[in-house]
């Protein structure tokens, strides 16, 4: 198993970010959720609040306004409605 996983962030309009990670958090429309490689394949529809995402001694914040995350095969799709 990897210790690490391939994450996309992207609105209607643009792809934000497209790396490597080995934790995020992401906010979920019931609540925050956390993802670590090998996670299970979900799907959650998204609510607002701080997607937070780690990869070695880095960590990057962005904050979402709906949309939904699918998480499969070590890779995370987040697609936003609005990315701040």
């Amino acid at each position: 198993m990897a210790d690490s996983f391939e994450i996309e962030i992207a609105t209607p309009e643009k792809l934000v970010l497209r790396q490597t990670a080995e934790w995020a958090e992401i906010p979920g429309k019931d609540g925050y959720f956390g993802v670590l490689a090998g996670h299970a394949a979900l799907l959650s529809e998204l609510g607002m609040g701080t997607l937070t995402i780690t990869s070695g001694s880095k960590t990057d914040r962005f904050n979402l306004t709906g949309g939904y995350c699918e998480v499969r095969d070590n890779h995370v799709r987040v697609l936003a409605d609005k990315v701040d």
